[in-house]
Parts: C-alpha cells; structure tokens; sequence
C-alpha cells in the first residue's frame, strides 16, 4: 500500500479523534458531577434522618397535649360537674360516691366513680349507664346486675345531688336521667388501703343496701383508705 495516498487524510483524523475525546472527556467529567451531586444528596437525608429531635420543654408539651383529644376528656358531667350519690358501695353505704361521666357512642354514659371531688381522690369503680330500651335487651341473667334510676333516686335512698346546679336543674337532670339504668362495678374497696379484692358488681338495690341508715349525721364523704387490711 502507497502510505503517501494516506498523508491527506491525518489532519482529518486528527480533528476526528480531538473530538472524540473531547466528547469522552465532557461525558466523564458529567458522570463524575452527577455522581456526587447524588452522592451529597443521600448524605444529606441520612443527616436529616439521623439528628436528634430537640425535646420539647414541659410547656410546650402540655400545650400539645391539651389540642390532642383523649379518651380522659369530657369526664365532667352531667351536664357542668358531678353526681354524687350514697348508697353505692356494699361494705361502706354511707361513702358519698361522685360520678364524673360523658355521654358514649355505644351506651348512654359511662361514669368515673371517685371517693371524694378533691383533686387526690381515688377512683373506685365505674359505672355503665343504659336507657330504658337497651335494658329491655339484655338477657333475663344479666338484668339484675343493673339499678333503674327512678326507683334509686328517692332521697331514702340514692340522695343524689349535683353540687354546681341550682335546684330546679338539679330537677330537671334527675328527670332526664331517671328512665335510665345504672350498673355500678367497684374495683376498689374504699374500706381498704389497696385495690387488692376482686371487682364486684354492686347490687345498690340490695335490701341490705336500701335498709341502710344513711343521713347527714352519717354520710361520709372521704373514703376510709388508712384501715388495716382484715383477710
């Protein structure tokens, strides 16, 4: 082959192969740039995944917990402050026994039942609240584990009051409630100082219970919670 036919050509070739690596050479120094810039990214979400979260202060978490609904809120009524009632706990009928209840999407009410209205008072139990035509279903076993509202409410009984109404509403609740059914289950003995005995559901229509003596000279309105056990 005569070479010097070729000659003519090498400065083409030459500008072919500057341009081909100039190409290589852009391509490279791309990958390299894409490759860290993707690099520093995923550095920067672990970083963000992996700092500390500043805990918030006492303040500034109750703040957050009160815009927050639980299931303790709303435990105030019927309708402004609680029900109080003698007559509830077997061992001891003469405790005045408050309720602070709410209103349930699957019963009428649901109640805290408490020893006292002081902000240490021990809560002793709940009671379940039912209206007339829920009673009418349950089986002929479990009805007796419920009181009906109208016959408890006789002062000679029940004496029930609500401590932050007048009068005439105190009337108008006691109607309201009255064709209602209660069912009252105490976990904690106010006669003890623990909740070591069963939960037990009290038949507040109990003769024993309706027979009792129970009347402002009598009545107590702090549990009794510094007894020595008897076993």
């Amino acid at each position: 082959m005569n070479h010097s036919n070729l000659w003519p050509f090498a400065p083409q070739s030459n500008k072919i192969i500057s341009i081909a690596l100039s190409i290589i050479l852009f391509m490279g120094i791309y990958i390299v740039v894409s490759s860290l810039v993707q690099y520093n990214s995923v550095q920067g979400q672990g970083q963000s995944n992996d700092t500390t979260v500043t805990p918030m202060n006492a303040n500034q978490t109750n703040a957050t917990s009160s815009n927050a609904t639980k299931p303790v809120d709303g435990y105030g009524g019927p309708p402004t402050g609680p029900l109080n009632a003698v007559r509830h706990v077997f061992d001891d009928p003469t405790l005045r026994v408050y309720h602070f209840c709410k209103p349930n999407d699957k019963i009428m009410m649901v109640c805290q039942l408490y020893d006292s209205s002081s902000s240490n008072a021990t809560l002793i139990g709940v009671e379940y609240m039912i209206d007339s035509k829920t009673y009418q279903t349950l089986p002929d076993r479990e009805k007796p584990n419920w009181h009906y509202h109208k016959e408890e409410f006789s002062p000679d009984r029940a004496n029930p009051k609500f401590p932050l109404l007048n009068d005439q509403q105190q009337k108008e609740w006691l109607v309201k409630l009255s064709e209602s059914y209660g069912k009252v289950i105490l976990n904690w003995n106010p006669m003890d100082t623990l909740p070591v005995f069963p939960p037990q559901i009290q038949q507040v229509q109990h003769p024993f219970m309706v027979n009792q003596t129970v009347n402002n000279n009598t009545e107590k309105y702090v549990g009794s919670f510094n007894q020595t056990l008897d076993y």
